[in-house]
């Protein structure tokens, strides 16, 4: 049975409040050391090459058990989520994990994207997004809900649509691999894990920002009146 919203929001914040507190030692430990967040030492990068290897590829498998061959239509699906959601990460990295923005986080619907807008977003021609777009509303992945405006099938739907089936699936890919990871690397060189948002600079695939956020909710204004 799929959680809900308080439960799942109440295991969020014991997570990451958890891990907040796990890696601020860590980092503490890492300062103290004068380690640094790079190194070529191969007990680090045999394993991280290895544990990189197994996320992406055990993704991959998983999306094409879902969308077929073609991973374009990942591509996309991916987008849509990343145009029709607000960057929660950067919320709580200028706020803080408080009560509020737990509240917003819980609170979150989304917004919907166009044809265009997923086009320039990912450089995809028009015509190839209008398709696959298509095909994974077919998939049960994508809704279209009036005139070219798309969002990602809810969550609130239940626990056995399509995208949280996926989501599940690449959650626990993504978490078995990473706690082995980190359970493996030798302790004088787990800082290499500890990368900010800030470190990824332009490698960061960013959801909506805030004054982003303000114009689609003045375009959802304007469409009300």
């Amino acid at each position: 049975m799929w959680p809900s919203s308080a439960a799942r929001l109440s295991y969020f914040s014991q997570l990451t409040q958890d891990r907040g507190q796990r890696l601020a030692k860590q980092k503490r430990a890492q300062l103290g050391s004068g380690a640094t967040m790079l190194t070529t030492d191969p007990r680090t990068m045999n394993l991280v090459a290895l544990g990189m290897a197994k996320v992406t590829y055990g993704a991959l498998r998983i999306l094409r058990r879902h969308l077929g061959d073609d991973l374009e239509l990942a591509m996309i699906g991916f987008a849509v989520v990343m145009r029709t959601r607000r960057d929660l990460f950067q919320l709580v990295e200028q706020h803080g994990l408080t009560e509020d923005t737990l509240s917003e986080i819980a609170a979150e619907r989304g917004f919907y994207t166009s044809i265009y807008e997923i086009h320039n977003y990912t450089g995809i021609s028009r015509s190839t997004v209008r398709r696959k777009m298509r095909k994974l509303a077919e998939l049960g992945i994508l809704e279209k809900v009036a005139e070219d405006k798309w969002h990602l099938v809810d969550f609130e739907h239940g626990a056995e649509v399509r995208p949280a089936i996926m989501l599940r699936e690449l959650l626990q890919n993504y978490v078995a691999i990473t706690n082995k990871l980190e359970e493996l690397l030798p302790q004088d060189i787990q800082p290499i894990m500890r990368a900010s948002l800030q470190d990824l600079g332009e490698l960061e695939a960013k959801a909506l920002l805030e004054d982003e956020v303000e114009s689609k909710k003045s375009q959802a204004r304007d469409v009300a009146a």
